[in-house]
């Protein structure tokens, strides 16, 4: 009799346990098919209800603020930019449309605010430094591109920040013009010249020798043992500082295919060679690339056996750009799984809803679409080809060994009584 409420006393504690070990088994099908554009739109826009909310009624922007340096503008570049791709997709005139295009317009004022701006170095070449200026005209680009009367205001200040940006880099003997006083990166960079490209696309070409000029300034800059796009570099000269990062080349292949897809499609590979891995079974960005190691810090978010979460999150956005659509599921299907995501009635949020920064991303990078420019080798990451059959292999072998220690006195006892 006490061996059998033992049993079951142990068996009650492990359930817990299993419960969990079953719960990220089963997330891993439960992300949004990237098959169906209808079905993922539908989860960012859920995402982008808890978002809204946090921003408008729980100062998000400003909570932000007080963990990244620029956490207030980056929160609603990110917020808006995931509107006007809702919007693309959203038939135009719709009550979807219209509220992607308010929302959207309602994240740029946010960031063309004193308050956005107060972070930022005036005197700057651009106005503010790079990282504003680009990012704030990016999403000024996007909003431009999906509204069917385009706004006179926002095409007046539109176009002043993209010669203002043209001039900061023609000025500037980096390819990398400054963010910050004495600080520079690249990633801040190719946003800004991305702005610049969609100018082209929408009113003409008119900057395209400047930006293949600049192109070949970076070709230049590259990292000498691992051609790739620095992830620090010094403000004057454009010399590497930091060696490519997961975190910031993911972010950067995203703007550089549409900027020049033969040379992003190059990145892409070194990209794919250096800093795929998988753990468990499951696909994962490394912070660092082959050979290097290094902790997390502010850009990287959290780094756990190599694996750089906001490079991971971030890489669902770069395999859907260069069409490696079974890749970026599966690194989307790991997100799902190790993200806890909530449901409550028309909103989601992941972690708890403890880093909205992270929500921002899946749902910006969930929503990016193919570049057919973009030159590429179909199945370049080849580690995302399979099942998780491994993942689950893992999973039910550690099952088996906590019942075995759990059960082992019972076992061996039981075994001996059968061989008497």
């Amino acid at each position: 009799m006490f061996k059998k409420k033992k049993i079951i006393y142990i068996s009650l504690a492990l359930i817990p346990f299993l419960g969990i070990i079953l719960y990220f088994n089963l997330k891993l099908y439960s992300a949004p098919d990237f098959n169906h554009q209808g079905e993922v739109t539908n989860d960012v826009v859920k995402q982008l209800n808890f978002l809204e909310n946090e921003l408008k009624n729980e100062n998000l922007g400003i909570r932000m603020q007080q963990i990244y340096p620029e956490g207030f503008v980056f929160i609603h570049a990110l917020y808006g930019l995931t509107w006007t791709e809702v919007a693309m997709s959203a038939n135009p005139g719709s009550p979807l449309y219209d509220h992607s295009l308010s929302e959207a317009i309602y994240a740029y004022n946010e960031i063309n605010s004193e308050y956005g701006r107060s972070v930022f170095e005036k005197g700057l070449n651009p106005e503010y430094g790079m990282y504003y200026r680009g990012w704030e005209n990016f999403l000024l680009s996007q909003i431009l591109k999906v509204q069917p009367d385009r706004d006179s205001n926002l095409t007046i200040s539109y176009k002043q920040n993209c010669l203002e940006i043209s001039n900061a880099i023609q000025a500037c003997r980096s390819p990398y013009p400054e963010s910050y006083p004495n600080a520079a990166w690249p990633a801040d960079a190719f946003v800004a010249v991305a702005s610049l490209k969609q100018y082209d696309e929408l009113f003409g070409a008119n900057y395209e020798t400047i930006i293949h000029i600049w192109v070949d300034r970076v070709k230049k800059k590259l990292d000498a043992g691992n051609p790739m796009i620095p992830h620090s570099v010094d403000a004057i000269t454009g010399d590497q500082r930091e060696i490519a990062r997961g975190s910031s080349s993911s972010l950067i292949l995203i703007f550089l295919a549409d900027i020049d897809p033969v040379f992003a499609s190059n990145q892409f590979k070194l990209f794919s060679s250096s800093f795929q891995l998988t753990r468990f079974g499951l696909p994962a960005i490394m912070e660092y690339p082959n050979g290097h190691s290094g902790k997390g810090d502010i850009d990287s978010g959290p780094v756990i056996m190599d694996i750089g979460l906001a490079a991971t999150i971030v890489s669902v956005g770069t395999f859907k750009k260069f069409g490696e659509k079974r890749a970026a599921e599966k690194l989307s299907a790991s997100v799902e799984s190790f993200g806890f995501p909530i449901c409550c009635k028309n909103s989601k949020r992941y972690l708890f809803g403890s880093l909205p920064i992270a929500d921002a991303f899946i749902a910006w990078t969930r929503m990016q679409e193919v570049n057919k420019k973009v030159v590429i080798d179909k199945g370049t990451y080849c580690l995302n080809s399979g099942s998780f059959f491994w993942f689950h292999f893992y999973c039910t072998i550690t099952i088996i060994l906590i019942l075995v220690l759990f059960l082992r006195r019972e076992i061996v006892e039981k075994f001996k009584y059968l061989t008497k």
